[in-house]
């Protein structure tokens, strides 16, 4: 029988004995309401017993031991593995046996008919007690997973935007390097890359959450990561019979991300632009796709904060850029695959004079021809499979608004193009020939600094995708894998040489996750570095 619930007492309580009168006096013999607690289900064997706890999954129950049909120890030890509620025997009988059976099903009391008050009182006090104990025991161990499920994404961000600043050789080298930390994306037809931006990061773990949510529900295998500058990226694999091209696969995929497009944007109240890469069926080929989408957010100067952009779109129908006359923007396409500056520069001049000149086009107009313009360029560079200049160093957006004439805007142009095209056709050249030497020496010298691809490129003045290319080209090793070898080696010395707990050593090494970092340990050298250090050979 059930009791109608009056309170909201913090433990609920089942009651379970096949006399009505010792259920009847259980629940007048102490004030529960007074002790925090609620009766709110009663029976009277073990069946019905088994019924009222599956379905009420109470925090206390107090049963007899011999009952009709089945009997309390039967019914503990089909229930105490299924659900966490705390047991208090009650029996009749002294009988060392039934405590015995009893405690190895998990009861926390066993007390002897008839009940005292005050021993029942205690034992209920003594449940209530380990009851909440465990209840902040497991609150703990949430707040510890939750914090290390974090520190592993964190450490996963860091690994997977070294992983877009690379350059791969093979689809072989890139699965390689998946694997090497642990991480893998399902062969597919083709493979691309999205880029998620809003214009706010109050709270980005809960940006995550929703993306990561919206994306289970797509049914495509992905790598998400944050890339910084408010942005998610994705690594998506596109596996489907009837994905007869890659720009089927980019037209397929542009129609699943503008549906969720809105569906993203309303739970967390953003504005949120979409950037689309375009599809590969190289693996390899993914960093170049994870770039395209990054430069196509810029575009949201043209279509507008909420927009999704595929990267190769040309904005024929943008009123300002369709004012251009079609041959001075055919002029500057020609000029781009010609290595004189002047034909580059002389089209550039010829747009703008047209612009500021024979339209009077407002400066609005000539922001966004500045950044068409410049996209071209990069567009170009990306279909001779040139990877443009990093995202982060390159915010044309808020440069270009910034401008505020014809004047600037033209000039701006011109160095930006210039600078996008001789920095790949001039790079090989002017690099000295000992740069991978000294690369590796200050890998060696400087081992506890953070070495990730892009802060090693800027320390030397290089762009991360050719010191990757380059690296992997004279020494045959990709440049990650050299690196983590360096820093093993520096745990093992630490491990051996000092105190540090291993947290600290994998702090000092820049890997925000401990277990992170001993995983990998162990996969390199077939010992965890607790093992290492008491064993070293």
């Amino acid at each position: 029988m059930f009791k109608e619930k009056t309170t909201m007492a913090a433990y609920h309580v089942v009651l379970i004995d096949d006399e009505p009168i010792i259920l009847q006096g259980l629940q007048i013999l102490i004030d529960w309401e007074a002790h925090d607690l609620e009766i709110v289900g009663c029976a009277s064997d073990g069946i019905q017993g088994l019924e009222l706890i599956r379905e009420l999954n109470p925090d206390i129950v107090i049963s007899d031991i011999q009952m009709p049909n089945m009997n309390g120890v039967e019914m503990i030890k089909q229930i105490y593995r299924q659900h966490c509620c705390k047991f208090i025997v009650l029996s009749g009988y002294s009988d060392f046996s039934y405590a015995q059976q009893c405690i190895s099903f998990g009861v926390q009391e066993y007390l002897l008919k008839p009940i005292v008050e005050e021993e029942l009182i205690r034992a209920l006090e003594k449940v209530k007690a380990q009851i909440h104990a465990e209840k902040a025991s497991h609150a703990a161990l949430d707040q510890l997973d939750d914090l290390s499920r974090q520190l592993r994404q964190l450490t996963l961000d860091d690994v997977l935007r070294d992983i877009i600043n690379s350059y791969f050789e093979t689809d072989d080298d890139f699965h390689h390097i998946l694997s090497e930390y642990s991480l893998h994306l399902p062969e597919g037809t083709y493979y691309i890359a999205a880029a998620f931006q809003w214009d706010s990061a109050e709270d980005i773990p809960l940006l995550r959450k929703i993306l990561t949510r919206k994306l289970d529900t797509w049914n495509l295998p992905c790598l998400l990561f944050y890339y910084g500058n408010n942005t998610f990226i994705g690594l998506f694999s596109l596996h489907d019979a009837n994905l007869t091209s890659a720009c089927a696969a980019e037209q397929d995929f542009h129609r699943k991300i503008t549906q969720a497009g809105d569906l993203l944007r309303s739970p967390s109240g953003f504005h949120l632009c979409i950037g689309i890469g375009k599809a590969d069926s190289c693996i390899r080929n993914l960093t170049l796709s994870c770039h395209q989408a990054l430069h196509a957010l810029s575009f949201k100067i043209i279509r507008g904060t909420d927009s999704v952009n595929p990267f190769d779109s040309s904005f024929k129908n943008a009123y300002y850029i369709r004012i251009i006359p079609e041959t001075l923007q055919n002029a500057y396409a020609q000029s781009l695959f010609q290595p004189n500056p002047n034909a580059v520069a002389g089209a550039i001049r010829k747009i703008f004079q047209f612009m500021d000149v024979h339209s009077n086009m407002p400066l609005l107009g000539i922001q966004i021809n500045t950044m068409n313009l410049i996209m071209t360029c990069i567009q170009y560079l990306s279909e001779n499979q040139v990877f443009p200049a990093s995202y982060e160093d390159m915010d044309y957006l808020k440069q270009i608004a910034s401008l505020q004439s014809a004047e600037e805007l033209e000039k701006y142009t011109e160095n930006i193009v210039y600078h996008l095209i001789s920095s790949h056709q001039g790079e090989e050249l002017a690099r000295p020939k000992n740069l991978i030497s000294q690369i590796e020496e200050y890998i060696s010298q400087n081992p506890l600094e953070d070495l990730s691809l892009i802060k090693v490129a800027n320390e030397f003045y290089i762009s991360p995708i050719y010191l990757s290319q380059t690296f992997k080209k004279q020494t045959g090793q990709l440049y990650l894998d050299y690196v983590t070898e360096a820093k093993i080696r520096t745990a093992k010395k630490m491990l051996l040489t000092t105190d540090l707990m291993v947290y600290e050593i994998a702090e000092r090494l820049h890997y925000k996750d401990p277990k992170y970092f001993s995983k990998l340990f162990e996969k390199k050298t077939g010992k965890k570095p607790s093992e290492f250090r008491r064993n070293p050979r």
